[in-house]
């Protein structure tokens, strides 16, 4: 007989969901326990009444930790959706309260977390100080589909050509923020940055830090490379960490790729210095990306009404 979901309610509890969800972020069960403040034998307990309840083991053991069963994937994977409309519940309930607190998780790139995150979060904390906001950095193949079960209230970051080709493009909405350039930089004392608007082939002999293949960057550099005819440099290093690349070019000889608010950020530092090229390159459109089904939590609505804000003070182009 199909069980009920009174009888489903009854005997599956939301803590039990937070363990399991623990466990697997984890990856193992004594690190679960550390971080819920429980025994192991308390987190043994729990996932194993819920292998008890669904009749089958929800967790394998191997030499890399904890892993999902094929069948605790879609336990997981129904239960974060869930956890996410509770947290969702909290943070209604608390504002309804006192209508300044929450807790927002946001997904991000690189080309959002240098210059417009930290403008939002400062609006945000002006205007709410108890709002707590998580940031979770990564590319958009991990960022999309955790936003789209709940796991993240939005993403922030340049808008994938090919979005709404992905698996988790029904699920998700965007909102256009503004259009970002990109820059060439180098160390601020680059033997070249004297000599005038410079090229691409130019630069192209000197060591270059460029994003992982797997980056939406990236993809933008090959294309730059490609419609000068040329190919990817030879002397390569990559990297998405935006302070080793920075020190990586303090060598004044290594080139890398920036967003244009990154590079005036460090340009009015002292530290980097972009080409003049002659021409303006085209990064994209930076975006804010949230769930088409569910409705964002009052904490949430005011973190998006903080980036808009920061995207309209977003500065015209200036020499940097």
């Amino acid at each position: 007989m199909k069980p009920s979901v009174m009888s489903v309610a009854r005997k599956l509890k939301f803590h039990q969901l937070v363990v399991l969800d623990q466990v697997l972020r984890s990856g193992s069960l004594l690190r679960a326990a550390q971080v819920l403040n429980l025994t192991q034998p308390a987190v043994t307990k729990i996932v194993h009444e819920l292998e008890s309840y669904f009749g089958a083991p929800l967790l394998v053991r191997g030499n890399r930790g904890v892993s999902a069963t094929e069948l605790g994937e879609l336990v997981v994977s129904r239960a974060r959706s869930m956890l996410a409309d509770l947290r969702a519940l909290a943070d209604e309930v608390e504002a309804y309260r006192d209508g300044s607190a929450g807790h927002v998780m946001v997904g991000t790139l690189i080309s959002a977390s240098t210059w417009l995150l930290p403008q939002a979060l400062q609006l945000l904390k002006q205007r709410a100080p108890g709002v707590l906001v998580s940031l979770r950095v990564g590319q958009m193949d991990q960022l999309f589909p955790a936003v789209a079960v709940g796991e993240l209230d939005m993403v922030v970051g340049r808008v994938p050509d090919d979005w709404r080709w992905r698996d988790e493009a029904p699920q998700l909405e965007v909102e256009v923020l503004y259009g970002e350039e990109l820059c060439v930089v180098a160390g601020a004392h680059h033997p070249l940055h004297d000599h005038g608007p410079v090229s691409l082939a130019d630069l192209h002999g000197y060591p270059w830090v460029l994003p992982t293949r797997d980056s939406l960057l990236r993809r933008t550099a090959d294309r730059l490379f490609a419609d000068a005819g040329l190919d990817a440099p030879a002397n390569m290093i990559e990297s998405l960490s935006v302070l080793t690349n920075v020190s990586l070019m303090q060598d004044q000889r290594t080139v890398g790729l920036l967003p244009l608010e990154t590079a005036r950020q460090l340009a009015g530092n002292g530290i980097l210095r972009p080409f003049d090229l002659g021409t303006t390159l085209q990064f994209g459109d930076i975006g804010c990306f949230y769930s088409a089904s569910r409705e964002p939590g009052p904490a949430a609505r005011l973190f998006l009404d903080c980036l808009r804000l920061a995207s309209q003070e977003h500065a015209s182009p200036e020499t940097i």
